[in-house]
């Protein structure tokens, strides 16, 4: 007696898992219930087969997944051919920027030793201009213009600098003086 209720409710229940998909599927009607109940009948003499509308709609669905797939495919590789020419624009940029750095850097250097080298410069002026006679050093400055008059004088000691802005007419002095005040010595003039 148990066997008999154990197989039917392993058929019952094996019905009714079918049912179940079915129902999920879409697939449940008066027609599919027909075909599981039914025995499969010949087809008739002369009657036309009629397609199976669903297995054209799966076969149309099975060709849109694969267009789709194909499509997918192609803009994956796009996407890796456009990682590889970011990551060689990324490295050319890496050079290009190491270039400009040691370039800036090169820069950097020949603009120090331009301004070392007109730093002696001037102060080899300063140092001519303070062993002439003050009337005689004003002279060669006048057809300089204030800006560089200045500079040269930041060198010069204030006493000795004095006495050569006194020296120039009242005009080029007063301009000397105002751009004497925005120039900073470089440093100390030698004793």
């Amino acid at each position: 007696m148990r066997l008999l209720i154990i197989i039917i409710l392993a058929i019952a229940s094996f019905v009714l898992t079918l049912v179940g998909v079915l129902a999920v599927t879409g697939n449940l009607s008066a027609e599919s219930l027909n075909k599981l109940v039914a025995p499969a009948s010949a087809p008739q003499m002369g009657a036309v087969p009629r397609p199976n509308i669903q297995e054209d709609s799966i076969a149309t669905l099975i060709e849109q997944i694969k267009k789709k797939e194909n499509t997918l495919t192609q803009k994956e590789e796009e996407l890796k051919k456009r990682e590889e020419e970011l990551k060689v624009k990324s490295q050319e940029l890496q050079q290009m920027q190491t270039k400009i750095e040691s370039i800036q850097k090169e820069l950097g250097s020949k603009i120090e030793g331009n301004k070392k080298e007109k730093a002696v410069q001037m102060q080899t002026i300063a140092v001519t201009l303070s062993g002439m006679k003050p009337d005689k050093a004003a002279e060669r400055l006048k057809t300089m213009n204030p800006d560089e008059i200045a500079e040269i004088l930041s060198y010069v000691k204030p006493k000795e600098r004095g006495k050569i802005v006194e020296a120039l007419d009242a005009q080029l002095a007063s301009q000397v003086l105002q751009a004497l005040q925005k120039i900073q010595p470089p440093f100390s003039p030698s004793s």
